[in-house]
């Protein structure tokens, strides 16, 4: 199969060709990542994806008000506390 230039192609033309074609042959041939892929900025700064947990609603309620009063809000606490938690348990680390 002859692949076009998928680096000159609009979105809605890689939609069409991608929705449009065979791709059975394209994706045997493509290799298996050997690192975790990790989106980055125009710096090549890792970007800060959104995560979703579930908090009691008395934590939640504590959550908001502490957040009311840090700059960086709900998401700089909870940062702060994975980061801590990360720092007491340096064995968890893969």
């Amino acid at each position: 199969m002859a692949l076009p230039d998928f680096s000159k192609m609009s979105h809605d033309e890689l939609v069409e060709w991608f929705s449009t074609h065979d791709v059975s042959e394209f994706m045997a041939k493509a290799e298996v990542a050997t690192e975790p892929m990790v989106q980055v900025d125009e710096n090549g700064e890792p970007v800060k994806r959104p995560v979703t947990v579930r908090l009691p609603p008395s934590m939640i309620e504590w959550l908001d008000r502490a957040a009311g009063r840090d700059r960086e809000g709900r998401s700089g606490i909870v940062r702060r506390a994975l980061q801590e938690f990360r720092d007491r348990n340096p064995g968890l680390a893969a």
